[in-house]
């Protein structure tokens, strides 16, 4: 396990705000691999310890096999509401800095991915949303975004999608029933609106899980399965294969 702290300040942000970086990677430095890159957003309490808190359900994960090993970039963005956007005054530019000068940076100092086969993005709450904004607007970029629930609230229109749907980006997005700030509401409405527009999907209604508590490792555990799979393809299923030919 290999950890490397970094400070990165993007230019043109206001004087108080800076973005503090760090990357895990099991194995890093023992050869010559080049690893998947994980964009891993913080929720709205803006913490410092995010990435170190759950680096430890990362190392299980590697351990266990249940994900490749990667490079996880987690920046210290502003509290709640940030949401990752571009602010409208210019005092902070977290879209811009995450997918322009962060994103080449990395590539160019670390033996990661260099297109978005490899170039993922994923989040809590806040970072939930904030994933799938940036993952589903920039679709050259990202080529899969696993969303644990996201801090969505329902609105009265959602756009046609059919760039969504034809870049083929792969989308997980998850949710606890009793989620004490009802975003169940709003991904709800956000699985509903991309089955409507053809655009595949994984989506979890988890029982009786709440915004906090034991239930997140085990539901990221499942999300983060789901990209391994996009990482590792299991091979073709012959059961599978025979059993749709006969209703062709």
């Amino acid at each position: 396990m290999v950890w490397r702290k970094g400070f990165f300040c993007l230019a043109g942000m206001r004087s108080d705000v800076f973005t503090d970086y760090e990357q895990i990677a099991g194995g890093y430095e023992s050869g010559d691999k080049t690893y998947p890159i994980l964009f891993w957003l913080h929720g709205g309490s803006g913490h410092r310890g995010f990435l170190e808190g759950t680096a430890p359900l990362f190392k299980r994960m590697w351990k266990a096999g249940i994900l490749s090993e990667m490079v996880v970039v987690t920046l210290h963005a502003a509290r709640y509401p940030a949401n990752y956007l571009d602010f409208q005054d210019g005092s902070q530019h977290w879209e811009s800095f995450i997918t322009g000068q962060l994103l080449a940076h990395v590539r160019a100092e670390y033996r990661v991915s260099k297109d978005r086969s490899g170039t993922f993005i994923g989040g809590i709450s806040m970072g939930g949303l904030g994933a799938l904004r940036l993952g589903l607007k920039h679709l050259d970029t990202f080529g899969a975004v696993v969303a644990f629930e996201p801090q969505i609230q329902p609105t009265f229109e959602a756009e046609e999608g059919s760039a969504v749907r034809d870049s083929g980006i792969k989308i997980y997005i998850e949710v606890g029933s009793e989620d004490v700030f009802e975003f169940h509401r709003g991904t709800h409405f956000l699985r509903k609106a991309l089955y409507e527009r053809g655009i595949r999907h994984e989506y979890r209604y988890v029982y009786g899980a709440d915004h906090v508590g034991a239930s997140l490792e085990w539901r990221c555990r499942d999300g983060f399965a789901f990209l391994n799979r996009l990482i590792n393809p299991p091979p073709p299923d012959p059961e599978v294969e025979n059993f749709r030919r006969r209703f062709r």
